[in-house]
Formats: C-alpha cells, structure tokens, sequence
C-alpha cells in the first residue's frame, strides 16, 4: 500500500534513511493517515516506538489520536528501595535521602514529587523525575550518601504523562 505525500514527508523528517523502509511496513498496517500521522508525531524518531503504537492503534486507533493531540513527555519514576548494604539497623526510618540531595535535585528543576512510603516497606519511595534518560537519572542520584553507601538504590521506570507536571500546593487548588 502507498502512503501518503504527507505521511512519505513526516517519515522523511523524522527517521534517518536507514529507518524508513522499516517504519513504511509498519505504518501499512494501519488504514487511516490520521492514525499513521499521530504515530509518526509520538514516534521521537525511534523505529521501536512505532511498533509500539501501531499494535496500540490495532487495539484501539482512538487512544493513539488521542495521545498525540495532548502534549506528553516522558518523565522517570524511580522508586527507591532498600539496597545491597541496607541492615536491620537501617529500618523505622533511620536511613534516608538526604535533604541536601533533594533540594539540590529541586533547584536544577531535575524533580517534580517525591517521598516516602508509609509502611517502610521495599519499595520505600517514589520520586518522578524530568531528566531524559535512565542514565542520567542514575547519575544526578549518585549524589546521595544513602545511595553512594549502598544502602538505598533507586528502580527507574520512563513514564509517559501529560507534559508540564506539576505538584499544586493546597492554597492552590
């Protein structure tokens, strides 16, 4: 099947020239240039991503036009978990993050929301982050004590969520 000049553009600007015959194939399965083109637009160039959402839009084409007519990002949530040196000595709360590291994690605008299960259980936490890789956020996390010793680590998970999240204090609902 011959796609579109306006999809055959996207494919053109979005993938590299070794990409584009794979995406071509997988753009056929879908009927509708609307469905191929907001696949295209959630693609980020990645020849993964649209098999992804060609088997999502094979589901139901309605979730994939409506996840590219809001704008997304992909934010990481790392839960934070007891780590290979963590003791009974570390429990009831005795180690955690530290304050330094979690405002300096606020300040370069790295966190959104983050905290402490209740039950200190494994996991422990949950944070999101806004930085664009697993390995960065692994890295900006490596500034804590608790993670350094080993004693905390952190599970990252990509998240995709409505861009521009944020945390409203209770003056602001």
């Amino acid at each position: 099947m011959a796609l579109s000049e306006t999809i055959e553009a996207e494919i053109e600007k979005r993938f590299s020239e070794s990409d584009r015959e794979a995406v071509r194939g997988l753009l056929s399965e879908c009927r509708d240039d609307r469905v191929r083109l907001s696949i295209l637009r959630l693609s980020r160039g990645n020849v993964q991503r649209v098999g992804n959402l060609v088997e999502a839009a094979k589901r139901d084409y309605r979730d994939v036009i409506a996840w590219a007519s809001q704008p997304t990002r992909t934010y990481l949530v790392g839960l934070l978990r007891k780590g290979p040196q963590w003791s009974p000595e570390d429990e009831n709360g005795r180690t955690h993050l530290s304050l330094e590291a979690l405002r300096s994690w606020k300040n370069q605008g790295a966190i959104v929301v983050g905290g402490w299960f209740m039950d200190f259980g494994d996991p422990r936490g949950l944070y999101i982050f806004t930085v664009d890789s697993i390995d960065e956020a692994q890295a900006l996390v490596q500034s804590d004590e608790a993670i350094q010793s080993g004693k905390l680590m952190f599970e990252f998970h990509p998240w995709l969520a409505p861009d521009g999240l944020k945390i409203a204090s209770p003056d602001e609902l």
